[in-house]
């Protein structure tokens, strides 16, 4: 179940190891695989709409997957090992990937459910917020974190005027420590993005004047009003079932859940792989295609474990400002070792974090020519012994 990168990742991986199963993936949505974190990119005219989609749907034939759109899921029968969908039919299974994904999450502030506001969680909603830029507008992005971010620059590249409105003291929280994140900014406002901090927003205004207010009383007007505070993941049809959920589906080392036979991957899926504090955030695209394989692993009768090492060996990147934020960059013991190399004026930051000569993190900001060999060593534990004098020297 599922049409992202988790479940196109896991069918894939099982064709590979099984060439005769019968491999069915079942999605709401009506168009093939796509790449959702390029979605801002293609709001922004960088990218074309087919360059979205990472399959064709020849090749579902030819790799005998049969894709199942414009589906939904109206009950999972874990007893007859079978999925009731809402159009009537029944899908019996063996082996169950779960690999919903996650939905945005709303908050509750006066006057936004009956306001026109948007959120970029699918290319649905891609759409429409390309076709609804207009330059010399005004866009108001709540949410300071990656998918905010990134929308703020794409609406910006439309010729919008464009403000982030974060709740909190800092921008892109669990990518950045304080100081990343005050570097960062610099760089975003000098791009021209107007970035708001600590505003509580309290009220929408959706009438003639459409503007939002915050707590302090200030008002800013917009014409579009994009929610990205966050997501959570899709766990309605779980409910009912043996299946155990907390914040996502409960899965173990293999990425099976609570019930035998069934599997979570991706957004969906809470391992204790993501629950390490200081952490960049493992609930990233790449990470998702690695659950997935590996998920497919243990379907076929292979097993394979997902550990914390494969969750923190993801780094995420920004397209707009030179950005690298990888592993742990918060670390609260004090036995690690931390080397900063910091450039205000030029809106230049680095960070690496150390423990027995292993790498263990890193935050590179403006300047980051140098952190694909980093991330090398924290994803292959390798000894920086060798090169550790050399560290930032000339980079």
């Amino acid at each position: 179940m599922g049409n992202g990168a988790a479940g196109i990742s896991a069918a894939e991986t099982l064709r590979s190891l099984d060439e005769l199963s019968e491999i069915t993936i079942i999605s709401e949505e009506n168009v093939p695989t796509y790449t959702k974190f390029l979605l801002p990119d293609y709001v922004g005219g960088r990218l074309p709409r087919e360059k979205l989609f990472l399959r064709s749907m020849k090749n579902y034939e030819e790799n005998k997957i049969n894709l199942m759109l414009n589906k939904k899921v109206d009950k999972i029968d874990v007893e007859n090992k079978c999925i009731k969908l809402n159009c009537g039919t029944i899908v019996e299974y063996d082996k169950l990937l779960a690999a919903t994904g996650a939905k945005p999450v709303i908050p509750k502030i006066d006057g936004l459910e009956n306001s026109d506001y948007l959120t970029i969680n699918t290319i649905t909603d891609a759409d429409i917020i390309r076709n609804r830029a207009s330059a010399g507008k005004n866009a108001v992005i709540v949410g300071g974190g990656l998918t905010g971010v990134e929308t703020a620059y794409a609406l910006k590249n439309l010729g919008m005027n464009t403000t982030i409105v974060e709740r909190e003291d800092s921008i892109l929280p669990q990518h950045l420590d304080s100081m990343g994140s005050e570097i960062f900014i610099n760089q975003v406002q000098e791009d021209g993005i107007d970035v708001l901090l600590s505003k509580n927003m309290v009220f929408v205004s959706s009438g003639e004047e459409k503007y939002v207010e915050f707590s302090d009383g200030e008002k800013i007007k917009y014409d579009m009003l994009v929610i990205a505070i966050g997501t959570r993941p899709c766990l309605d049809i779980f409910e009912g079932t043996e299946i155990k959920c907390q914040r996502g589906v409960l899965v173990n080392r293999y990425l099976e859940s609570s019930v035998k036979d069934v599997y979570a991957a991706g957004d969906v899926s809470e391992s204790q792989s993501y629950q390490a504090r200081g952490y960049v955030s493992g609930y990233i695209w790449s990470n998702a295609l690695t659950q997935g394989k590996c998920a497919a692993f243990n379907m076929a009768g292979q097993p394979k474990e997902f550990t914390t090492s494969e969750a923190a060996s993801s780094a995420v990147r920004l397209r707009d400002v030179p950005l690298i934020s990888m592993g742990l960059v918060k670390p609260d013991e004090n036995d690690f070792e931390v080397v900063v190399e910091l450039d205000k004026e030029s809106n230049m930051y680095k960070k690496i974090v150390l423990k027995d000569n292993k790498v263990k993190g890193m935050i590179f900001i403006g300047d980051v020519k140098t952190g694909n060999i980093i991330a090398d060593y924290i994803r292959k534990y390798k000894d920086i012994s060798d090169i550790k004098h050399l560290i930032f020297s000339g980079s």
